[in-house]
């Protein structure tokens, strides 16, 4: 199972990469592609589990895969993809793209901003953004790693149910 959740991860976390590549390069300016590309990245990862769960239950469990197995496949298929996206975050907010980092602090406080709240509590909102340190290569890349093995243990909660063996009438006893 291993082997196979790490080529599904491997595929899955490049197929992240590139639409996370796209996004804040080639398309950061592109409202239309952005929202193309956010639904690409909400899609591909569900569409992946599907396809490789299934794909791992014919090839070698031959048919009889249960919940139990499906739901550790799918974390460990997201676990190894968030490595990936991990490692690729910490690369390219370390070397290739460090003040990044400083757009994203200001994204956030923007989007605190514009919640509609009043005065008081954005400015604990932004106190607290600001009080908890600066945002470094090394915490947004854990901070992924977290984040998107959660991401998958959620999803996979969900999927698998479509993946369980429903009882056999000759395994039932009376």
């Amino acid at each position: 199972m291993i082997t196979h959740t790490m080529t599904s991860g491997l595929i899955l976390g490049g197929l992240l990469v590139a639409c996370d590549l796209l996004s804040s390069t080639l398309f950061s300016t592109n409202a239309f592609m952005l929202l193309l590309l956010s639904l690409a990245a909400f899609i591909i990862p569900i569409y992946c589990i599907f396809h490789f769960t299934k794909k791992f239950d014919k090839e070698i469990l031959n048919g009889g895969i249960s919940y139990g197995k499906a739901l550790s496949y799918g974390f460990y298929m997201f676990f190894f993809a968030s490595m990936i996206i991990a490692f690729f975050s910490f690369i390219y907010l370390q070397y290739i793209n460090p003040a990044n980092l400083d757009q994203r602090i200001n994204m956030a406080m923007n989007a605190i901003g514009m919640l509609n709240m009043p005065e008081e509590t954005v400015k604990k909102y932004e106190a607290l953004l600001i009080e908890s340190g600066p945002l470094t290569a090394t915490s947004v890349a854990i901070g992924s790693l977290w984040e998107f093995t959660f991401r998958g243990v959620i999803i996979s909660l969900f999927t698998s149910i479509f993946f369980r063996q429903k009882k056999r009438e000759e395994n039932i006893n009376y």
